[in-house]
């Protein structure tokens, strides 16, 4: 009896802070016009989730591995074997709107161990839980050899492949699945522009204007943490 009581008590202050309470995160990141277009820059490492086993890590932050010379501040690499990276970024704080944009990563990666690009809007209704079934060249991004620092805007040795996706009005979302990345790749920073030909440079990442966004959203693991609840009671 007393146990029960006890999962109820727990029950119920779970939904209590499940729907009063909103999820708060804080993200920096910067935006641009250059060229008469927009753009919206954020770092690797700024991602709002990662998968549970969290073959993404940081360099500095998780010694996973020491940033090349260079890099702006900390970077993401792959440890080893499956997983994904998500982000949030609003473009209307870039003054952009929906239509086309192009994904553009700075990065090392000498040997092409390329990634996946998924995208909310553009590949799919729903934020995927298992991996998309992607195809190469249309999902495909990084498939180049980056042996130093670079603003890599093609997917797949000159071809777009997944960098060019239809964006929202507003909030998007875009995820990195692994496909064959390893520690030799460093992620450093990323940017979306709305204009394709554009060709961003370090100089351009540091002059933009830097911003901080208090993005509230509604919880969203509320299955998977029900089921914590319910097998703590077992």
């Amino acid at each position: 009896m007393l146990r029960a009581i006890k999962f109820i008590f727990i029950l119920v202050c779970f939904f209590i802070l499940t729907f009063t309470l909103p999820a708060v995160a804080m993200k920096e990141f910067k935006v641009s016009q250059y060229d008469g277009g927009h753009q919206i820059w954020f770092e690797a490492e700024s991602f709002d989730d990662r998968s549970p086993n969290k073959n993404y890590k940081l360099g500095i932050a998780e010694k996973a591995l020491k940033p090349a010379e260079g890099a702006f501040g900390d970077i993401v690499t792959n440890t080893g074997g499956d997983g994904w990276l998500l982000y949030r970024f609003d473009i209307s704080k870039a003054g952009g709107k929906s239509g086309k944009w192009r994904f553009i990563g700075r990065i090392i990666n000498p040997v092409n161990a390329s990634d996946w690009l998924w995208v909310l809007g553009d590949d799919g209704n729903e934020i995927p839980e298992v991996a998309p079934a992607f195809v190469r060249p249309d999902d495909i991004i990084f498939e180049n050899d980056t042996p130093d620092w670079a603003w890599v805007k093609d997917g797949d040795f000159g071809l777009d492949g997944g960098t060019i996706n239809k964006l929202q009005d507003g909030e998007n979302v875009m995820m990195i699945w692994y496909r064959g990345s390893d520690l030799t790749d460093q992620y450093d920073v990323f940017v979306w522009a709305d204009d394709p030909l554009y060709q961003p440079t370090d100089e351009d990442y540091i002059k933009a204007e830097q911003k901080k966004n208090l993005s509230i959203h509604p919880a969203s693991n509320l299955t998977t943490t029900w089921g914590k609840i319910k097998n703590s009671r077992d």
